[in-house]
């Protein structure tokens, strides 16, 4: 894959490559074409803009909220890139957040401030998390699918995220540690 710089609009978070057809990260196989992709995940051009239409065509709704959190959750950490601090982080946030929606119930602590203070960040051992061989049997293509209605895209969503989920499986203790981590630390500032 050759990569070509992208400065149009001074942006930082996309670069143009052109890929040989097969995705990095997820492994799924399309028409080679060169295009943006995000500068960090492991994910080929044509596979980013994939997931660029797949996002366009959840609308946002109230009721899609899941749906597009799982949606962004799994194509996240199907596609974790090289071991570099944004990749560590976004791997840890994306993957803590399926553990919340897929485990937890999608509660996520609201941190207030005490006493007119704003919470503190926690800090996290956060680390490189050596990714799968294989990282779910499903893919963006795959949850986009046919045109056949949000509550049938939902469901290929909620599947695909819970295979992503469920790939990542030697790594859930460490995941559910640093959400406990997150959630203790916070209860120490009420």
């Amino acid at each position: 894959m050759a990569l070509q710089s992208l400065s149009a609009n001074g942006s930082r978070a996309l670069a143009v490559q052109v890929d040989d057809g097969r995705c990095p990260g997820c492994g799924v196989v399309l028409p080679p074409a060169p295009g943006p992709r995000h500068v960090y995940f492991g994910a080929s051009p044509t596979c980013w803009a994939l997931f660029q239409r797949l996002s366009e065509r959840t609308v946002p709704r109230p009721e899609a909220l899941r749906t597009r959190r799982l949606l962004r959750d799994a194509y996240a950490a199907q596609h974790p890139g090289r071991r570099q601090l944004r990749a560590i982080q976004s791997v840890a946030v994306h993957l803590m957040d399926l553990c919340v929606v897929l485990e937890r119930g999608g509660a996520m602590i609201r941190h207030e401030p005490v006493l007119g203070r704003p919470a503190l960040r926690p800090t996290l051992d956060l680390h490189w998390l050596e990714p799968p061989r294989r990282l779910g049997a499903m893919t963006a293509r795959d949850a986009l699918g046919p045109d056949d209605g949000a509550d049938a895209r939902a469901d290929r969503v909620e599947r695909w995220a819970t295979g992503v989920w469920d790939a990542w499986a030697e790594h859930h203790a460490t995941i559910r540690a640093w959400l406990d981590a997150s959630a203790a630390r916070h209860e120490v500032l009420r």
